[in-house]
């Protein structure tokens, strides 16, 4: 708790890159080492660091720092640091994550779901909002978590198809947490607030700039298992987007469109380059199927299931023991399934658990393997496929 101060410190000096202050945090031990150490030690250490950037570090005042912790208290908003153990491992990863991250309604478990970003023009189409609304619904209603930037356009009408569903979408801020951008998006603010998470790396109260709402969007990426890009110019700010995307190694995928529209030729080059095609969120969703790998190991181990040989008319897997490793939800939504093909409606009766949460787990469950979906929204428990 000490080190807060420091850390909030470091994220409220504007004009030094993401890239640098963690690197400089890195070599030097912490944020409380870097607000004491002088600029020659910080150029010593980090060959990237420019003279401006070291200027501004030089400056050893923690009064925004006590006023950025004062507001976040008063507004109810979370502190996430590097330093802690809800800090998302995936967004870790990645070489210049935020040092800190604030956090507006309710942090989703990160490293245990698969978000997926949605991105496009905001100067979308009928046929680009109408699109970017369906992706967000689909991949809300099967479990996925909707990770967008709040612009006009795609980025908004994918948040509002994941609310839709019922689902609990993230939107990453290129502004302070506290400030609403753009105003014609307010209300999905406000629903967020309640019914997802606003998520930036700048405190509240603080001054931002045009450069960094393309910071922000290493987040939106960082955050992703993958990223869907609805709409787009072939030149345009989703572009970096997905340079983001592929230097974090994201599965990209991308909406067609028509060949002669210049606000789709973005998305259609993307496909000639090897981008996955996503017509519905199915597309996406069932590119994780049985990708257990791509989940945090350190934050939830699941053990590899054990097969025993059996008659090859009936397929038998302990999940006993494998049980007691999944979060309570999964936990539930197994012991529910007492027979093959349950529908997902009845196994949410069974569970009381809310849908959105429900529908997570049963995503989670089928991507490591515990159950196996059939048509209709059926599911059935690994132990008991090939049972009549």
């Amino acid at each position: 708790m000490a080190r807060l101060k420091y850390w909030v410190w470091l994220s409220c000096i504007n004009g030094v890159r993401p890239l640098v202050k963690y690197q400089l945090v890195q070599t030097m031990g912490g944020p409380d080492k870097l607000f004491f150490a002088t600029k020659e030690e910080m150029q010593a250490v980090c060959g990237l660091i420019r003279p401006s950037e070291a200027e501004r570090l030089a400056d050893k005042s923690l009064e925004n720092a006590s006023q950025a912790i004062g507001r976040c208290g008063e507004k109810n908003i979370s502190i996430l640091t590097l330093q802690d153990a809800d800090y998302p491992d995936r967004l870790r990863q990645i070489a210049d994550p935020p040092v800190a991250l604030y956090v507006i309604g309710q942090m989703p478990a990160v490293d245990e779901l698969p978000l997926i970003a949605i991105v496009g023009t905001r100067k979308a189409t009928a046929y680009g909002i109408r699109m970017a609304t369906k992706m967000g619904r689909e991949i809300a209603s099967g479990g996925g978590v909707i990770v967008s930037g709040l612009a006009l356009g795609c980025d908004g009408a994918a948040i509002q198809g994941a609310l839709e569903a019922g689902g609990s979408p993230v939107g990453v801020l290129g502004t302070a947490v506290d400030q609403v951008y753009p105003r014609q998006n307010k209300w999905l603010f406000d629903e967020l607030r309640t019914r997802g998470a606003l998520i930036s790396e700048y405190p509240p109260g603080m001054r931002t700039y045009p450069a960094d709402f393309v910071a922000r969007n290493r987040i939106i990426t960082g955050l992703s298992l993958g990223v869907v890009v609805v709409e787009a110019p072939v030149h345009s700010g989703t572009r970096t987007t997905v340079q983001h995307a592929l230097d974090q190694n994201r599965d990209l995928f991308a909406v067609p469109g028509n060949a002669d529209a210049a606000l789709c030729a973005g998305c259609n080059d993307l496909l000639a380059q090897g981008a996955a095609v996503a017509t519905c969120g199915a597309d996406v969703l069932a590119a994780y199927e049985g990708r257990r790998d791509l989940f945090s190991q350190a934050v939830s181990p699941i053990p590899i299931k054990k097969e025993i040989d059996k008659p090859e008319d009936i397929v038998y897997i302990d999940l006993t023991d494998e049980m007691e490793m999944l979060p309570a939800a999964q936990r539930d939504i197994i012991t529910a399934m007492t027979r093959p093909d349950m529908h997902a409606d009845e196994i949410i009766q069974a569970t009381s658990l809310p849908a959105p949460e429900a529908l997570a787990a049963l995503t989670m469950l089928e991507i490591t393997g515990f159950i196996v979906r059939s048509t209709g929204k059926r599911y059935t428990r690994k132990d008991m496929t090939g049972r009549k």
